[in-house]
């Protein structure tokens, strides 16, 4: 019976083992890949391809989001884009709309570097279809939006001045 048992607890040690092994290596391959794509992709690598220029006429920015992470839905230069780099002009008020693409609960928040929400910009965690963060200006403190029960959905802004 004694070698039974630690022939059973030895099984179950190596199985919980590799069990976290596989978790860890799944979580890290995730993490490459939802930020290693798209329009900034969400850590800034891409940001030399974005042409402020295209964003001058945007008030609006469109994104679905789920847990996975934000998607682009508009402008255009965003549009199917994981976690997009969003260009705003300082000074100038925008709309952010967000549509619920899995039901779950989400929010807004305007983000500085050091994650404090910046001049109030949230919304409340909800599980609703559409929510808008509206009248948001642009500052220089900006610098990421983000919902705030998923750190995945966490994506750039890069400010310009005018």
């Amino acid at each position: 019976m004694t070698d039974q048992t630690h022939t059973r607890r030895t099984v179950l040690q190596a199985a919980g083992a590799t069990s976290v092994v596989a978790l860890a290596a799944g979580c890290l391959s995730d993490d490459e890949e939802e930020n290693g794509t798209g329009n900034g992709g969400g850590n800034g690598e891409d940001d030399d391809d974005i042409d402020p220029s295209e964003w001058e006429d945007v008030d609006t920015i469109e994104l679905d989001g789920a847990t996975g992470g934000w998607e682009g839905v508009a402008p255009d230069m965003i549009a199917g884009e994981q976690n997009p780099t969003v260009v705003l002009f300082e000074g100038q008020e925008y709309d952010f709309t967000w549509y619920n693409a899995d039901s779950g609960t989400h929010n807004i928040e305007i983000w500085d570097e050091d994650e404090e929400i910046v001049d109030d910009y949230a919304t409340d965690q909800v599980n609703d279809d559409e929510q808008t963060l509206s009248g948001v200006v642009a500052s220089e403190e900006m610098a990421y939006y983000r919902c705030e029960p998923h750190g995945q959905m966490q994506a750039p802004i890069q400010v310009e001045s005018e």
